[in-house]
């Protein structure tokens, strides 16, 4: 994966925040390790507690594909929209310990 896209997806992000003026906590913009798959993380302090998640989702997903993705090879794999509330919610889940069985 190519930083230059990494850096227009970013770009096209804080284009898209600004426009609907969400005032942003975190944008995280990865890619997710298999071919030009990415994932990416947006946590708002204002502007998406009365938006329902899905429709914030939508609308940055069709946002990003008009204006960072004309070659059409980018994959979004996970695109995720918090409000600072449920990311400090998701922050603090405890994962759980995963048990490793090793062949003998």
């Amino acid at each position: 994966m190519k930083s230059s896209k990494i850096d227009l997806l970013r770009t096209t992000i804080e284009e898209w925040v600004k426009l609907h003026q969400v005032d942003v906590k975190l944008i995280e913009v990865k890619p997710s390790g298999i071919g030009d798959n990415i994932h990416i993380l947006v946590v708002a302090r204002k502007g998406f507690e009365n938006w329902p998640s899905y429709e914030r989702r939508s609308d940055l997903f069709k946002y990003l594909h008009e204006h960072a993705n004309p070659d059409k090879k980018l994959v979004i794999t996970l695109l995720i929209t918090m409000t600072e509330e449920e990311y400090d919610k998701y922050d603090r889940v405890e994962t759980v310990p995963r048990i490793v069985f090793e062949q003998i």
